[in-house]
C-alpha cells in the first residue's frame, strides 16, 4: 500500500437501474481488494457494471446470485448474494460468502433479476493474504487518543466525533480482555466515500455493546495539509497491511481477529461476530 493514498479496488458510483434493460449484459467485478482474498470461508464484494454507462447496478430491489468456477471454467457452486449500501440511498454492492479449498485462479458470473449474466470475471486466492484476517493475532500498534490530543479535529476527519471511539489505542483495545471493534476510516479523504457512512454505522451499534471497546484509526496524519498529496498513512494501516479503506476489525478477548469486514458491511454481519464471542 503505498504511502501516500490508499487505494480502493472497486470505483464506486450513483447506482442507476433504469439505464440497464433485460436485453443487457452487466460487467461483474472483484471488489474485495487483490491478493486480500485467503483460503476457507471468504468474504467477496462484488460489484455489477452497466457496459455502456459504467453506472453500478446492484440494488437491494435486485435479487442475485453468483456461480463459482474453477479456473478450467467447471462450476463449484451457487451462492446467494446479498446487497449493501456503501453509501446509503446512492451506491450499492453486492456480497456473497464463498468457500475456496486451495489457492489459484478462481471466475465467477453474476446473475441479478431480468439482467443477463455476466460473463466470468477471475480472481486470485492466496494461501497467505497480507492483509490480517480472521484467525490472525491483532497486530499491537500504538495509535493516537483523545488524552494526547483533546482536539479530537488532529486525530480524527470524523465531522462529529464519538470522544468514546478515542478513548484507547489499538494496542491497548486488542491486550486488555476486552472485545474490540476496530474501524480503519478515513472520512474526509475517503477514496470510495464509503468511510463515513461505516464509521457512522459503527457508532450506531456501539450502545448495544458497552463491553466492546470501539476505536476509529484515522487513516492519514497531518490532516490540516495544504494539499491532499502531503497526505501520510497512520503506522497501524502499514502494520495491518490495509490495501484499502474502510475496513472494520472485530478482535475477541484473547486479542485475535475473528471478523474483518473491507468497504461495507450490514448491521447483521457485525452484530452476529460480536454476539459469537465468549462471554
Amino acid at each position: 500500500m503505498s504511502t501516500r493514498r490508499v487505494a480502493v479496488v472497486a470505483t464506486l458510483a450513483v447506482v442507476v437501474l433504469a439505464a440497464c434493460s433485460s436485453a443487457t449484459t452487466p460487467i461483474a467485478r472483484i471488489g474485495s481488494s487483490a491478493g486480500s482474498i485467503g483460503l476457507g470461508e471468504q468474504r467477496v464484494l462484488i460489484v455489477l457494471q452497466d457496459p455502456e454507462t459504467n453506472e453500478l447496478l446492484a440494488s437491494e430491489d435486485l435479487a442475485a446470485t453468483a456461480t463459482l468456477r474453477d479456473e478450467d471454467g467447471t462450476p463449484l457452486g451457487t451462492v446467494e448474494l446479498e446487497f449493501l449500501w456503501t453509501v446509503p440511498d446512492s451506491v450499492g454492492i453486492y456480497v456473497g460468502y464463498f468457500d475456496f479449498p486451495e489457492e489459484g485462479i478462481y471466475q465467477l458470473s453474476v446473475k441479478a433479476g431480468a439482467l443477463n449474466e455476466t460473463g466470468p470475471v477471475g480472481f486470485q486466492v492466496v494461501s497467505d493474504p497480507l492483509v490480517v484476517g480472521v484467525g490472525d493475532p491483532a497486530p499491537q500498534s500504538e495509535t493516537r487518543t483523545e488524552a494526547e490530543f483533546p482536539d479530537l479535529s488532529v486525530i480524527s476527519s470524523d465531522p462529529s466525533p464519538d470522544p468514546s471511539f478515542y478513548d484507547t489505542s489499538v494496542a491497548t483495545a486488542v491486550t486488555n480482555g476486552s472485545p474490540s471493534v476496530l474501524v480503519f476510516a478515513t472520512p474526509a479523504f475517503c477514496t470510495s466515500a464509503a468511510c463515513g457512512p461505516m464509521l457512522d454505522q459503527v457508532k450506531a451499534l456501539s450502545g448495544q455493546y458497552p463491553g466492546v471497546d470501539f476505536v476509529h484509526i484515522e487513516v492519514y496524519e497531518d490532516l490540516q495539509v495544504q494539499s491532499l498529496e502531503d497526505l501520510t498513512v497512520v503506522d497501524a494501516a502499514l502494520e495491518w497491511a490495509l490495501p484499502s479503506e474502510p475496513w472494520v476489525f472485530v478482535v475477541d478477548r484473547q486479542g485475535v481477529v475473528v471478523a474483518a469486514f473491507e468497504g461495507a458491511f450490514n448491521d447483521r454481519e457485525l452484530t452476529s461476530a460480536l454476539d459469537a464471542l465468549a462471554p
